[in-house]
């Protein structure tokens, strides 16, 4: 009980710094008058990244045992596996609940943000997943450079879009001034450290709680890191997405999802790369497999159609249930049960693909 009350306390210690820090980086953005594709993909992205980012990254750093090592390459790969597939789920739910027939269950994205973000992940995660199935000196030295140099040129092309600037009156008022005006840049820089502190403080509290937990339990290290903390950490970007395609901001809503993938298979594996030996198990390579697919194939889609529907998304989002599937039927033998779950995720695409057919009259 004690151990469960104490990973509460460390999630929600995660999840407001995320908020603190998520609301400070927008102001920060509207100060130095960046578009919203920076603003999204670079600054929000960055921000509501950092939970995810700081439990593998103080798994890794504060301690050297081999279970660390796999929360740590658990978190690296879960994050953007999971932001690629229930990332994409949300926001279709969002589409489907705030949009109507009238106006097509359309996610309305900025194309070259976009493509700029997708292009940059697909890149950086094929080459972290190169680096894992080649662990060797040279591969560990080189390529966390190249995935630092992806993550330099992506953030050189955001800031140079300065297309859809926000305005004041479309950001809530800074949490710790408690006023309608305008911030000082001072006053912005001081909730930016003190939701640091919570967000590093909560993150070390919950690597040594998913530690303990998969002793217990007896489930690979691995897949309880890549499962469990991120779905629990990547709240403040999934949140974050259903408040902006609510209020039409789609723009915002998918390069605050894309751009925290970019951030994920960029600095943080690099940092992976060179700090723990970055040998794949075989639940490690499934996971950046469907990682992979998952976003290549809402990427292509949206190549083909120059739109997102709900059912593109769904798509995407159904590859997150493989990996528990394959866990779970590996562990305790429940191997006949693929052919049930194949067929609940066939009938669900199946309606879901009828029903945006009908919405959106699309052309397949």
């Amino acid at each position: 009980m004690v151990l469960v009350v104490q990973m509460i306390f460390s999630l929600a210690m995660i999840l407001f710094g995320a908020e603190l820090f998520t609301n400070s980086i927008e102001w920060l953005g509207r100060k130095l008058g960046l578009g919203q594709g920076a603003v999204g993909s670079v600054l929000a992205a960055v921000g509501t990244a950092l939970p995810e980012t700081a439990v593998p990254i103080t798994a890794i750093v504060f301690s050297q045992s081999h279970q660390a090592e796999q929360v740590g390459i658990g978190g690296i790969l879960g994050a953007p596996f999971l932001l690629a597939t229930l990332g994409s789920l949300v926001m279709a739910c969002a589409l489907i609940s705030f949009r109507s027939k009238s106006t097509g269950y359309l996610l309305h994205v900025g194309k070259s943000s976009y493509q700029r973000d997708s292009v940059c992940f697909l890149v950086a995660y094929a080459l972290a997943m190169f680096a894992g199935l080649v662990p060797t000196e040279m591969t560990h030295q080189i390529i966390p450079l190249l995935l630092i140099g992806v993550y330099i040129v992506f953030i050189v092309l955001s800031v140079s879009d300065k297309s859809d600037r926000l305005e004041s009156d479309e950001l809530k008022p800074l949490y710790i001034q408690r006023k309608t005006t305008t911030p000082s840049l001072t006053v912005v820089f001081v909730q930016l450290f003190i939701a640091l502190a919570l967000i590093v403080g909560g993150a070390h509290t919950l690597t040594g709680g998913v530690e303990r937990i998969a002793v217990r339990v007896g489930m690979p290290t691995f897949v309880l890191s890549a499962l469990i903390i991120p779905l629990a950490t990547e709240l403040p970007e999934t949140l974050n997405s259903v408040v902006w395609i609510r209020q039409g901001k789609d723009s915002l809503a998918s390069g605050n999802i894309t751009g925290a993938m970019v951030f994920q298979s960029t600095l943080v594996p690099a940092i992976g790369i060179w700090m723990t030996p970055w040998n794949f198990t075989s639940d490690a390579l499934l996971t950046a497999i469907l990682t992979l697919c998952a976003a290549l194939f809402t990427f292509l889609m949206y190549r083909l159609y120059n739109r997102l529907t709900p059912w593109m998304l769904l798509v995407s989002s159904s590859l997150y249930w493989v990996l528990p599937m394959q866990t779970m039927a590996s562990r305790y033998g429940m191997h006949r049960f693929y052919w049930i779950f194949g067929l609940l995720i066939t009938a669900s695409l199946l309606l879901a693909f009828i029903s945006d057919r009908r919405a959106n009259k699309l052309r397949y």
